[in-house]
């Protein structure tokens, strides 16, 4: 299957929080064996959502695990944030878990958002102009170390002197680089620097990127079809629609923490597609319902030039829905 020239792609992210290790890592695992292609965590510091004082795994530490618990999925992070590290640091790593896996890292950066994480640790949490104008600076720094044998730049916000990054990745020219974010800059970030842009909406919601996407191609000058386009939904599959729709009500309560859905649980930004308080989960977001019901959604989203999809999975990381996925959903796709 391929939508404008991408082949279809499905993967999982699954969230540290509010776990533990040996569960997370036999859940990598699982998913991988499971078929899918690819196996994501997230970049941050507190659980984004519901109480802070559960489990949340540092990122990179996380990433690099994953990289030797798997020998054939993707693995990537769904999507590293510019503020919670520098650009050099970031693509040094990048790098090295690419040779890691042989190649088989996709890059991910966008302008961040939990602003209650920053707060927490006493960290900067600049407005979103400025974090855009990072994400800009950061791309660029990362590509210059990919590429160069020694790189210089001169930003407002990251520089470089002459300084190396070895070992280069495997992937040539760079890993793939996927931009995350439904706002404005993060589309503008995607037309000049991405290879995909992920975003979190509905069938239309993601139409309607799309379309802004082309016109930010144009002011960069650029192909729109050079930019492969992703979607993060909520996954709440079952036999019957009973069955997912407790489902859905089960994985809402778990991204609340354990309180009620009517209960304040987190901050949120419009740019993450995220629900604001008090949080009420965006359901035309999410794929819920029987594998008929998830496999027309799935073509909803072919329709909007979706190609490439990672499901957003939590703890306890009941592998039932994914099984049920590979089994009754793809092949009806055709």
């Amino acid at each position: 299957m391929e939508v404008r020239g991408y082949p279809v792609h499905f993967g999982v992210q699954l969230q540290a929080q509010g776990t533990t290790w040996q569960a997370y890592a036999e859940a990598v695992q699982a998913v991988e064996a499971l078929g899918f292609s690819s196996v994501w965590t997230f970049d941050h510091m507190l659980p984004f959502s519901g109480p802070d004082n559960r489990a949340c795994f540092e990122t990179l530490t996380t990433l690099s695990a994953m990289a030797m618990l798997t020998s054939r999925a993707r693995i990537g992070v769904l999507v590293n944030g510019v503020l919670y590290r520098d650009p050099a640091t970031l693509a040094k790593a990048a790098a090295q878990v690419d040779n890691m896996t042989g190649g088989r890292l996709d890059f991910s950066l966008g302008a961040a958002w939990a602003e209650r994480e920053f707060k927490a640790y006493g960290l900067a949490f600049p407005p979103l102009p400025e974090r855009y104008t990072r994400l800009d600076e950061a791309l660029s720094v990362v590509k210059l170390l990919w590429a160069e044998e020694r790189a210089n730049f001169k930003g407002r916000y990251y520089q470089l002197d002459d300084a190396p990054c070895e070992p280069k990745p495997v992937q040539k020219p760079h890993p793939p680089i996927m931009i995350g974010g439904s706002g404005r800059g993060s589309l503008r970030m995607a037309a000049v620097h991405g290879d995909r842009l992920n975003v979190i909406g509905s069938p239309q919601d993601c139409a309607t990127r799309a379309a802004e996407l082309k016109q930010q191609c144009a002011k960069a000058g650029r192909d729109p079809m050079e930019v492969e386009l992703s979607v993060h939904p909520t996954l709440a599959l079952a036999h019957t629609a009973e069955e997912a729709e407790d489902l859905a009500a089960l994985i809402e309560s778990r991204l609340n923490g354990g309180l009620p859905p009517e209960v304040p649980a987190s901050p949120a930004e419009p740019e993450t597609g995220l629900s604001p308080q008090p949080r009420s989960v965006k359901r035309a977001n999410w794929l819920v319902g029987t594998p008929s019901d998830v496999a027309e959604g799935i073509k909803r989203y072919f329709d909007a030039g979706i190609s490439h999809f990672v499901f957003g999975f939590g703890h306890p990381f009941d592998l039932a829905p994914l099984r049920l996925f590979q089994e009754e959903v793809v092949p009806a796709l055709g």
